[in-house]
């Protein structure tokens, strides 16, 4: 089993948060410090500290943001009113009913620790119906191909000891739009690689109207997620577009700067840089199946022409700044 431990006793640090939430950490800072989006905490040594309402709080804006609304307009709403900006823009943009109350929403349930809260109050789930309910991850994923269900509330403690393994299994048993998972104490780290790889997080215990408004959360910001996701890129047939910059070369454009207003070459060199260390991360990242593999593939195909983009710009304006490349 995977030790049980509080993130910290002073919450996430804004990288963890970063993983959680898709927000970059500048971006995270930007919202802060210009329009007060959230307020983190101080820890010991004054580095932001993030708690649960933090993070989603983020995750609210970040869906709102990614609806079309400006930060500056958005960050001043408390919660409910984002909650309700959200259910609108994304309504108004899909069509599909996602207030309280709109569209009965069923729910697979691998919670032992939670089974009888639902039960003694099923009436606050409103319109999430439990049409699955499991004591084991086995008994569940056997279930999910004739029981289908578009939302999988699971504890963490029930996904075994590697819990991104069980968390694949699901999303790979049944077509669920949502896996939830709930937790009172766990590593950061494995938050967020869970968070990472798909599913939302709630941090536990609740009531069960407390679960319904998460789940509630959860499928609006999904919603607007699924809205806004660009569809992955087709790859043309062939190999990985060529360097034209060696890592030596990028290395000390990164140093570089043009004329004295002009940071562009150590820019570009820096976006070259990022996403050469994303086209070797796909290269690299292990596949479960054939399935994975074939993503991986394009990812680091699409990523090698991003990246050679980006090289042909570096090169154009180091030659418009007088500098060797």
């Amino acid at each position: 089993m995977v030790p049980q431990r509080k993130p910290s006793p002073e919450g996430f640090s804004i990288g963890t948060v970063a993983g959680m939430t898709g927000l970059d950490p500048h971006t995270i800072r930007a919202w802060e410090r210009r329009y007060g989006a959230v307020r983190p905490g101080r820890g010991a040594r004054g580095m932001r500290r993030y708690g649960e309402a933090e993070v989603a709080r983020l995750q609210l804006l970040k869906a709102v943001v990614d609806c079309g609304e400006a930060i500056s307009t958005v960050a001043p709403l408390a919660d409910d009113a984002l909650r309700e900006r959200l259910a609108t823009l994304t309504e108004i943009a899909s069509g599909n009913p996602l207030r309280d109350g709109a569209g009965v929403v069923s729910v697979a349930l691998l919670a032992p620790g939670m089974a009888g809260q639902v039960e003694a109050d099923a009436a606050s789930l409103g319109r999430l119906e439990i049409s699955l309910a499991s004591n084991n991850l086995l008994e569940l994923l056997t279930s999910l191909p004739s029981q289908p269900a578009q939302v999988v509330i699971a504890e963490l403690r029930a996904l075994g000891a590697e819990p991104l393994r069980a968390l694949q299994a699901i999303r790979k048993a049944s077509a669920v739009r949502l896996v939830v998972l709930l937790y009172e104490f766990a590593p950061a780290a494995e938050l967020a690689r869970l968070s990472r790889s798909g599913a939302r997080l709630v941090r536990g215990p609740l009531r069960v109207a407390q679960l319904r408004r998460a789940v509630e959360d959860l499928l609006a910001i999904d919603a607007a997620t699924a809205r806004t996701q660009p569809p992955l890129p087709e790859v043309a047939e062939g190999g990985a577009a060529p360097r034209l910059l060696d890592d030596d070369r990028l290395a000390r454009l990164l140093e570089t700067s043009g004329g004295v207003q002009c940071e562009c070459p150590s820019h570009l060199a820096s976006l070259v840089t990022s996403v050469l260390a994303f086209e070797r991360y796909s290269n690299d990242c292990e596949s479960r199946n054939e399935e994975d593999a074939e993503l991986h593939r394009r990812l680091a195909l699409s990523s090698s022409r991003i990246r050679s983009e980006f090289e042909k710009l570096l090169l154009e304006v180091c030659r418009h700044e007088g500098l060797e490349a």
